[in-house]
């Protein structure tokens, strides 16, 4: 029985992973959590992962090279679908072939361990249940309950501080509170917070003279903005970006919107529509941030700087 179980510091593991941690490490379990993304892992990723795939899964590709040497396993769950008061959302495309994917690129791999959460067929802690038993443990329902507690603990963390790599053992610094336009900055925290991948997108905003605005969405707050959409999104990471976009919007107390999302990302094209028909309304200016292995920091700042000045100008009339 595997010892050591690795995870990769990427895509939902920023926002499962407390809950993901506590419930291992309860089994008796020793978890092992990869370095952050470098240039290094993400070079490799982009190589050997299929050309299709989004920045963040080659990123991923790239972390399974350098840390299973190390661990005795792979954490590697596949979020098939949840559900939200009575609407079942799926996980996204790319993340629920993860398990399929990777055994693809490293035939020679030693063991995966697969969390399935589809809530189609069962409910969320009965996967968890199948994963102590098929793990050996039988006593799998403390370990349960102390996940839960240890992810709601986390989320208020996350919330009082705005980010959530505390939950990687990391010092949080605020950003430095500035007097410029209010800019939510909306994106998978996958993005947002890993400073390879964003390349420091929420600094850059602060940097340009924005005070930056990141919600991020409880279970209460998505099941009650899920209740209020006539035509929800048919997945439930882009459910919270939506979450996300109205608890910054319902406020009133924003100027503009910094959409960022991933090229090649298959869900972002709905979940961008349905972000800007929404500041369409409200009229707040919104720009898109798209990023790719090729994109530049020095490019970024400049798109960011343009439109923080632009919001300046708007706020002056």
């Amino acid at each position: 029985m595997a010892t050591r179980i690795g995870i990769c510091r990427s895509l939902h593991t920023f926002n499962h992973y407390p809950l993901w941690r506590a419930f291992l490490s309860e089994l008796g379990f020793d978890v092992v959590l990869s370095e952050p993304v470098n240039r290094e892992t993400l070079d490799f990723g982009a190589r050997v992962a299929p050309a299709e795939v989004c920045l963040p899964v080659k990123a991923f590709i790239g972390q399974i090279a350098r840390i299973a040497d190390a661990v005795d396993a792979l954490f590697i769950p596949r979020l098939v679908c949840r559900r939200v008061n009575r609407r079942l959302f799926f996980g996204c495309p790319k993340a629920i072939a993860l398990p399929d994917v990777v055994r693809a690129i490293f035939p020679r791999l030693g063991g995966i361990i697969e969390l399935i959460i589809d809530e189609r067929e069962r409910p969320e802690w009965q996967a968890f249940r199948d994963l102590a038993v098929s793990l050996g443990v039988s006593r799998w329902r403390p370990a349960w309950l102390s996940a839960c507690h240890a992810a709601e603990e986390a989320l208020g963390v996350t919330r009082a501080s705005g980010s959530p790599l505390h939950v990687f053992g990391e010092e949080v610094s605020p950003l430095p509170t500035v007097r410029g336009p209010r800019t939510a900055v909306v994106g998978h925290s996958y993005l947002l917070f890993d400073r390879h991948l964003g390349m420091n997108v929420l600094k850059h905003v602060s940097d340009a003279g924005a005070q930056v605005v990141v919600a991020f969405p409880s279970a209460k707050e998505l099941s009650r903005h899920e209740s209020l959409l006539v035509s929800p999104p048919s997945w439930y990471y882009e459910l919270e970006l939506l979450t996300a976009t109205g608890l910054s919007v319902e406020t009133g107390a924003i100027d503009g919107l910094l959409f960022v999302s991933s090229f090649a990302c298959g869900t972002a094209p709905v979940t961008y529509e349905m972000i800007r028909r929404k500041l369409v309304r409200g009229k707040f200016p919104m720009l898109t941030l798209l990023l790719d292995e090729q994109t530049g920091e020095a490019g970024q700042r400049t798109r960011i700087e343009s439109f923080v000045d632009l919001l300046m100008l708007k706020g002056k009339r």
